[in-house]
C-alpha cells in the first residue's frame, strides 16, 4: 500500500521540482533573518511574514496544481484584460517607493501587480502563440507582438526596466521554443543594437543612466548610488570559500548593504555562506531551470510546453540578473532573486508557477515513462 501511495505520488507531482522549491525558500528564510539582523534587534517581522507568504504560495501551489491549465488558457483575453487592468491602476493609483510607482495597497496590504503580471503573461502570450498556424509569418508575429508590447509600455512607466527585460526574456523564450526563425533574433539584435543609442539619449531616465555608469566605474559616486555594487563586491568577496557564518557578516550586521533582504540578498549570502553556498544556490537553481525544460520538451501539448518554458525563462532570467547585479556586472535592477528575496508577490507568483508545471506534468505525465 504504502508503495502504490509514493508511485501515485510520483506520477500525480515532480517530487524533485517540490524539493527544490522548498530548499530555495529555507534558504531564503535563513538569509532573510541574517539580513534583518535577528540575533540584535529581536525583530522578526520579515522572516515570519515571508514564512506566512511561503504558507499561503503553498495554498497557491496545490490550487493550481489541480486546476486544468487548459481551462486557464481559455480565459486568456480576461488574463491579458486583468494583466493590462492592473498596471494601468498602478500608473493611476500606484504608490511610489524608492522612485518607481509600482505597488497598489489594499489596506493593511500591498502588492506588485508587475510580479503577478510575469505569470500572466506567460499563459497569455503561450496561448496566443499556440493559436497561430505559421509564427514565422509575419503578419502573425506582428500580432502577437503588438499585444505583448502594450503591458511591456505600462511597466516602463513605472517606471520598471527589470521587471519589463524579464517580459522580453518570457516572449523571447516562448518564441524560440514555438520554432520562431532565427533570423527574426538576428533582425531583433540589429535593431536592438540601432536601438540602444536612441534609448540612451530619449528614452532612459538619468537614473537609469547613472545605473549603466555605475556598472563600469562604481567609483564615480562611491557614497551614492555606486554604494550598492561597491559594497555587494566588497561583501561576496569577503566571504571568501566558506564564509563568515550565518549572522556574523560584517557589512551586513553593520548595514553597510541597502535592500539587502531582497535585491542585494546574494551579498549577504556571498558574506556569511561564502562560495561554496553561492555555488550551492546556483546548482539548486539550475537543477529548477533543467527540471522546467526537460518537462517543456516531454510535454506532448504546445500550449503546455510554451508555458512551462516561459516560466523556465522568467525564473532564469530573474536569477542570472539579480546574481549579476550583485557581482557588478549587470546595472542593478529592482529584480528578485525566486524564492530567496523578501516580498510576497514574488513568493505567491513564483510558486502559482510552480503549481501550474505541476498540473501540466502530471497532465502530461504518460508521455514522459
Amino acid at each position: 500500500m504504502i508503495v502504490q501511495n509514493e508511485e501515485m505520488i510520483r506520477k500525480r507531482y515532480n517530487v524533485f521540482l517540490i524539493v527544490l522549491m522548498i530548499l530555495l525558500c529555507i534558504i531564503g528564510f535563513g538569509l532573510i533573518a541574517s539580513a534583518s539582523n535577528i540575533l540584535d534587534t529581536g525583530k522578526y517581522k520579515l522572516v515570519v511574514s515571508q514564512v506566512i507568504w511561503f504558507c499561503l504560495g503553498f495554498v497557491l501551489f496545490f490550487v493550481f496544481s489541480i486546476i486544468d491549465y487548459r481551462i486557464l488558457t481559455n480565459f486568456y483575453v480576461i488574463i491579458y484584460l486583468i494583466m493590462i487592468g492592473l498596471l494601468l491602476y498602478v500608473d493611476i493609483n500606484g504608490i511610489n517607493v524608492l522612485g518607481g510607482q509600482r505597488w497598489i495597497k489594499i489596506g493593511p496590504l500591498s502588492f506588485q501587480p508587475s510580479e503577478i503580471s510575469k505569470l500572466l503573461m506567460v499563459i497569455f502570450f503561450a496561448k496566443v502563440v499556440s493559436m497561430q498556424e505559421n509564427i514565422n509569418a509575419f503578419e502573425n508575429l506582428a500580432k502577437v507582438l503588438f499585444f505583448a508590447i502594450i503591458p511591456i509600455i505600462f511597466v516602463l512607466k513605472q517606471p520598471d526596466l527589470g521587471t519589463a527585460s524579464v517580459f522580453v526574456a518570457i516572449i523571447v523564450t516562448i518564441l524560440f521554443v514555438a520554432g520562431l526563425s532565427l533570423r527574426y533574433f538576428y533582425i531583433a539584435m540589429g535593431a536592438l543594437a540601432v536601438f540602444i543609442p536612441i534609448a540612451w539619449e530619449f528614452i532612459l531616465l538619468d537614473y537609469q543612466k547613472d545605473r549603466v555608469r555605475i556598472l563600469f566605474n562604481p567609483e564615480l559616486d562611491p557614497l551614492g548610488k555606486g554604494w550598492q555594487v561597491m559594497y555587494s563586491k566588497i561583501a561576496i568577496g569577503s566571504g571568501r570559500l566558506f564564509g563568515k557564518g550565518l549572522f556574523m557578516g560584517t557589512i551586513n550586521r553593520l548595514n553597510y548593504l541597502p535592500v539587502k533582504e531582497s535585491d542585494f540578498i546574494f551579498g549577504v549570502a556571498g558574506e556569511e555562506i561564502g562560495f561554496i553556498g553561492c555555488i550551492i544556490i546556483i546548482v539548486l537553481y539550475s537543477l529548477l531551470i533543467i527540471n522546467l525544460i526537460k518537462i517543456a520538451s516531454d510535454c506532448k501539448d504546445k500550449i503546455g510546453s510554451y508555458i512551462v518554458a516561459g516560466i523556465a525563462g522568467m525564473f532564469g532570467f530573474q536569477m542570472f540578473v539579480n546574481i549579476a547585479m550583485t557581482l557588478g556586472i549587470m546595472p542593478v535592477t529592482g529584480i528578485p532573486l525566486p524564492f530567496i528575496s523578501y516580498g510576497g508577490s514574488s513568493m505567491l507568483t513564483s510558486m502559482a508557477s510552480l503549481g501550474i508545471v505541476q498540473n501540466i506534468y502530471r497532465e502530461n505525465i504518460k508521455t514522459m515513462f
